[in-house]
């Protein structure tokens, strides 16, 4: 509408259709794809401290009491990295940015310098 530029009634309410068609088009699917960066868990690291469900603005984290690890929920997760930087034990990771993967990056960066 008028945010986007001006325009008239009949263009406004075009375009309004459009936008609603889109988001009918993503509503209407039975599944989504996730393809944001989330973050998992490593079983074997993870002692259930629970600091990232403290730190998890989303609400994206939780403790399975039965595993006594903690769990995403990757519909919630944002990908923000908090509960990576402050996982104690380095059992959160955020998929693309593994520290393997982060370290490769950087010493291609120290080469290239």
């Amino acid at each position: 509408g008028l945010a986007h530029s001006p325009k008239l009634v009949g263009e406004s309410i075009t375009q309004a259709n459009a936008a609603a068609m889109r988001a009918v088009t993503l509503l209407a699917r039975d599944r989504l794809a996730n393809v944001a960066i989330t973050a998992t868990v490593n079983p074997r690291r993870c002692v259930a401290c629970g600091v990232c469900v403290q730190v998890c603005d989303y609400q994206a984290r939780s403790i399975d009491p039965l595993r006594r690890v903690a769990d995403v929920n990757e519909a919630l997760c944002q990908g923000c990295g908090a509960c990576v930087a402050a996982c104690p034990n380095g059992a959160s990771q955020q998929k693309g940015f593994e520290k393997a993967q982060l370290l490769a990056m950087l010493e291609a960066a120290l080469e290239a310098v």
